[in-house]
């Protein structure tokens, strides 16, 4: 039905689509199955007894437009269609959205416009080169991604001041004939690296910068003094934080009793940001619009303002802050045997760093520096945490390993230091409490028969599990032992024991195997955690999507949350999709940075010989990444001068036509910088002179490597050959 609906895009009523689907007398069957489907949110009544697909049977692009008198926050606003029709906004699913905004859309119930995703803001800035030409002065934006765009002539009121090869920024905007291009609004003088850079990944993104100010307003009208209410006061109780040195918004605590019969009862307390950024206000809509808090390096973009994510909802020590609590009791064994939920007022006795608590996990913390309670439950709680990554592998949890490199920059943003992030049991500990808690709020919302927003992680993909078996035989091991979730966390398990180039590569062509992890009202489970049902719930000061869930809870406890036409499935639904693409669209400019000071470090280093490993060999030439610091660069072909080189996509290699010297994935290689472009963060390598492939263990050249492997696939050849000997052996008696 769904399918012979979304060939309809004009929608169909019932008669229309039991025409279509071949079955005209069953116009009053196909009408109630319509009836449901509007329930769960996946068809939407366009209007009275005409049905059309929610979300890609039914979306279209929309330009959206104030109405007179307006404000701006969705509630006079209406959507001009591709063919010109205009059709009004339902505010309650704007999603965020302002006019001049472009974004998709679905009709609804009345003939409104339901946003489901924003497509690109209005007033978008770019920054870029002017370049001046004899048809008129154009733009390069730092981004290539943009084109060139030329300057309006309708808004050159900086052209007397401006200059060829000056930088400036400008606001993509379109003029009366139709022609899209940019208004100069303001030109840059001498920048340090630090804004340069700052300012290229904010734009090249189209991140959100400073709160509108109806935002901060609103932000500023909570009072500091917390009235319990009907709340559980737990401020007598034992509560703490542990978060990194740097950390600025505390958004979780713990705490921990004994439970019944020899158990425990473990308290997640989370910052209840739902109390104060509520549905159809400015702050929820900034919120929606950003999505998540983008990390930067050495800075910040937030998802709410600071007066909330570092001030009422931040969970600093010995101040009363409202939460939304899970106690989560736990037998013996370390198995969750009930969740409860409530709203608490909490009073956070303790702050740890990360450090702190690993001093006392290895009781190398300073005598009587901390309360002997507080040392006690730390310990207990690590010991909680312990048990429950082991029934997490016992499931066949999988431990995906990354590393993750972070820069020391100086005053003008330029990186001095590359070092690689630490994960020790002090931060295991908060993984498996909230770990634990995201799964069972989940589970808890499932046993209300409420709808979630799930976190959910596909099985990896068979043509690149395929892959990854290949380079596994190449290594000596056996890639057809990975039959399901088992065997792979073996193999794994395993890998942890490789050298680091060894270990490195094949954990990278392990994690290329897998869809990334995403937001969904459609509960497909979460693969690598091994959690049937899985949300987030413990980071609503920088997610969204926790936000949606501690509303849902709240709905679930009899509290004011969702209204009735908030919590239907195709809000959800949008909210869900939209929040997965801010998250992508985050994570991309954090990688961008990354990419861009990286280059700087590099730029410094020009003529430097560095050890690497070939990540990916393409007909072009070798993907490298330094092992020392986790910048990747590219070793073209013209580099390879010893030889004419060919790509082999059976081997995923180069091969030397008369050499036959092969360069493949995992092979360690001396690599020397060749050029950097910081503009287009792009690392050119080179191999010193007398530089040869390697890969396996460290010198061992790759012809070693081969026979190597070759022996160890003949003996699982000979192993599988017994086996089979000795089943037909069975058989035969």
């Amino acid at each position: 039905m769904l399918a012979a609906l979304a060939a309809m895009p004009t929608g169909a009523t019932p008669t229309q689509l039991a025409t279509a689907m071949k079955r005209p007398t069953d116009t009053r069957g196909i009408g109630i199955a319509l009836r449901r489907l509007v329930e769960q949110g996946q068809v939407l009544e366009a209007r009275p007894g005409r049905y059309q697909v929610a979300g890609t049977g039914g979306e279209f692009p929309v330009m959206l437009e104030a109405v007179a008198g307006a404000t701006g926050d969705g509630a006079l606003m209406q959507a001009r269609l591709p063919d010109g029709r205009l059709l009004p906004v339902n505010p309650a699913y704007t999603l965020g959205a302002r006019a001049g905004d472009v974004a998709q859309a679905v009709v609804g119930e009345d003939h409104q416009a339901l946003i489901t995703r924003i497509l690109r803001r209005s007033g978008r800035e770019v920054a870029g080169t002017i370049m001046f030409k004899p048809g008129g002065n154009l733009l390069i934006p730092d981004n290539r991604k943009d084109g060139q765009l030329p300057v309006l002539s309708a808004f050159q009121r900086f052209h007397d001041q401006y200059q060829a090869g000056d930088r400036v920024v400008g606001t993509v905007a379109v003029a009366a004939d139709g022609q899209a291009g940019v208004h100069v609004t303001r030109i840059l003088g001498k920048e340090t690296p630090e804004i340069t850079d700052f300012r290229y990944v904010c734009l090249a993104h189209d991140l959100p910068g400073e709160f509108p100010k109806d935002v901060e307003e609103q932000a500023k009208t909570f009072r500091e003094k917390l009235p319990l209410g009907a709340r559980e006061d737990l401020r007598k109780k034992l509560v703490f934080t542990i978060d990194p040195a740097t950390a600025k918004d505390f958004d979780d605590a713990i705490s921990l009793e004994p439970g019944p019969n020899g158990g425990w009862i473990l308290g997640v307390h989370i910052a209840d940001v739902s109390t104060y950024v509520t549905e159809q206000t400015p702050l929820n809509a900034e919120a929606a619009l950003r999505g998540t808090s983008i990390y930067l390096i050495n800075r910040v973009i937030p998802m709410l303002p600071e007066a909330l994510s570092n001030g009422l909802c931040s969970l600093v020590p010995n101040r009363d802050r409202y939460c939304l609590s899970a106690f989560l009791t736990l037998d013996r064994n370390h198995k969750l045997v009930g969740t409860r939920l409530a709203e608490t007022l909490i009073c956070s006795r303790q702050r740890l760093t990360y450090e702190e608590a690993l001093a006392i996990l290895l009781k190398k913390d300073e005598p009587g520096k901390w309360p002997q309670d507080l040392r006690e439950i730390v310990m207990q709680v690590g010991d909680i945490a312990q048990g429950l990554r082991r029934g997490r592998d016992k499931a066949g949890a999988l431990n995906l390993f990354s590393v993750e490199h972070r820069f020391s920059l100086d005053v003008n943003g330029l990186p001095i230091e590359v070092g690689q992030e630490v994960s020790d049991i002090s931060h295991q500990l908060i993984e498996e409490c909230m770990l634990l808690a995201n799964r069972a709020v989940a589970e808890w919302l499932e046993s209300k028969g409420l709808p979630c927003v799930y976190r959910i992680h596909q099985e990896p993909d068979p043509e690149r599990m395929k892959q990854f078996a290949q380079v596994l035989e190449a290594y000596g091991k056996d890639g057809t032992r990975i039959e399901n979730r088992f065997t792979l966390q073996k193999l794994l398990a395993e890998l942890a024991n490789e050298p680091p180039a060894s270990r490195l590569v094949l954990n990278f062509l392990c994690l290329r195997s897998f869809k990334k992890a995403v937001y969904s009202i459609d509960n497909i489970g979460h693969y690598a955690l091994a959690f049937p049902s899985y949300a987030h719930f413990t980071s609503p000061i920088r997610r969204y999507p926790d936000l949606l869930v501690h509303r849902l809870v709240k709905r679930g406890l009899g509290l004011p949350g969702f209204t009735q036409v908030e919590i239907r499935r195709g809000y959800l639904d949008a909210l869900a999709k939209q929040s997965s693409w801010l998250e992508q669209r985050a994570e991309s400019a954090e990688r961008d940075l990354h990419a861009r000071k990286s280059t700087r470090y590099l730029a410094e280093r020009v003529g430097e010989v560095f050890p690497g490993v070939v990540l990916s060999p393409t007909p072009g030439g070798l993907g490298v990444q330094l092992m020392e610091t986790g910048m990747e660069g590219f070793v073209p072909m013209r580099e390879l001068k010893d030889d004419f080189y060919t790509y082999d996509a059976d081997r995923m290699a180069l091969i030397g036509r008369h050499s036959a010297r092969v360069f493949g994935i995992g092979d360690q290689l001396d690599v020397l910088v060749a050029a950097v472009d910081i503009e287009k963060s792009d690392v050119v390598l080179g191999l010193p002179e007398g530089a040869t492939g390697q890969a396996g263990k460290p010198g061992e050249p790759r012809g070693r490597r081969e026979q190597r492997a070759d022996r160890r696939k003949e003996e699982i050849e000979r192993e599988r050959r017994r086996e089979r000997k000795n089943e037909r052996r069975k058989r035969g008696r």
